[in-house]
């Protein structure tokens, strides 16, 4: 017999609060219109009321980090994560397995390592893949159509692969019904696990977008830093702000440029963060040593190494008043291979905040996944690169 799960489109609503949500309604508002639901799951011949039922999940207080989690653990674990949504519309932030908790990134490797056993038959324990980091880039389209299970059995290998390689979680993944957005992904691999028994074949149509797709988790563990985020230690701060060479934050043409970037800012964080977001998003990375063309150049090629991204970015931050720095360092990118590197950091309050914009899809304002932040050498700060 074919099991077929069956996802009916998710709809956009604001919800003011969890009591909103009534378990006997599938529209999730009384019932008084049908279009305006938010998340209703149907199971070939079952009610969803049956399938989407409480949890208990046991109180278990566990101070050291497990090394290995059962598959009935990490299954309770999608069972109250299911559960969750169905009453708030959205993901939670985390999830607690065996009394640890855990980040929805590393909660994704564990329920498709576990579906990737129960498809092999294999009842061993999973081994915990920890510090896996949030996607930067997160974007999908509406999903619609059959899937067969030996097809999304390639997607849950991809998964797995993916966040072996680079120890972040996918922004999306390519299906043959469409560009699964990295909540979706996590969304519909919870429901395959917790069905109890594997599909052969799934049926989607879920909307885009909607309350799960515009809330990411996010969840920081107790003590995590990131070394490339530092702080301010005082200090003139007036040659952070000046033109230099390659940078030319004087300039009419960035000057106006800046200002259009940032319009509607209310913050300097909020500058800051636009200005880099563009500049990742539409100077592309291309390969070459030093500098080449610069910062205005760059903006008009649309295209730049490390070291012309870096320019663009300086610049446009001087131009709004931002300071901005260069760093010059060897790093070790996720290939393993240590290469030297340019990127900066934005000033903005009493940090230094570290901004690469030399990979669209793993890095963001802050963050940097396509190297190691525990694996490399600083050569130098500067207001002006020497090369």
């Amino acid at each position: 017999m074919i099991l077929t799960l069956i996802l009916i489109s998710l709809f956009f609503i604001c919800i003011s609060s969890v009591s909103s949500a009534n378990a006997n309604d599938l529209s999730g508002n009384n019932g008084t219109n049908e279009t305006n639901q938010t998340l209703s799951i149907v199971v070939k011949n079952n009610n969803v009321s049956d399938y989407v039922k409480p949890v208990i999940v046991p109180n278990i207080t566990n101070k050291q980090k497990p090394a290995m989690l059962s598959q009935s653990s990490i299954i309770l674990a999608s069972n109250y994560v299911d559960r969750y949504v169905y009453v708030h519309k959205k993901l939670p932030n985390s999830v607690k397995i065996s009394g640890y908790t855990f980040s929805m990134p590393e909660y994704l490797y564990l329920i498709s390592k576990t579906i990737k056993y129960k498809y092999k038959n294999n009842n061993s324990d999973i081994k915990i893949k920890y510090n896996l980091k949030d996607p930067q880039n997160i974007r999908g389209t509406k999903i619609y159509g059959n899937i067969s299970y030996s097809e999304f059995y390639d997607n849950i290998n991809e998964v797995i692969s993916y966040m072996d390689y680079y120890n972040v979680a996918p922004n999306y993944i390519d299906t043959k019904t469409g560009m699964m957005q990295y909540q979706t992904i996590i969304f519909v691999f919870t429901k395959v696990l917790n069905r109890g028994e594997l599909p052969q074949t799934i049926y989607l149509d879920i909307a885009t977008p909607n309350t799960i797709t515009q809330a990411t988790p996010k969840y920081v563990r107790p003590g995590t830093k990131n070394p490339l985020n530092s702080k301010y230690k005082g200090g003139s701060l007036a040659k952070y702000l000046k033109p230099s060479k390659n940078c030319q934050s004087n300039s009419k043409y960035i000057k106006d440029l800046a200002k259009k970037i940032t319009k509607g800012c209310k913050t300097k964080l909020d500058k800051a963060k636009a200005i880099y977001y563009w500049v990742r998003n539409n100077i592309e990375y291309s390969y070459y040593y030093n500098t080449k063309y610069g910062a205005k150049k760059a903006i008009l090629k649309k295209k730049g190494n490390c070291v012309d991204q870096s320019h663009v970015i300086v610049a446009l931050c001087r131009a709004v008043k931002i300071p901005a720095r260069y760093v010059h360092g060897k790093c070790k990118f996720v290939s393993g291979h240590w290469y030297g590197h340019v990127w900066t950091q934005i000033m903005v309050g009493k940090t230094w905040y570290v901004a690469d914009a030399s990979h669209f899809e793993l890095n963001g304002f802050g963050v940097v996944n396509n190297w190691r932040s525990d694996s490399y050498r600083v050569y130098g700060r500067y207001n002006s690169l020497p090369f």
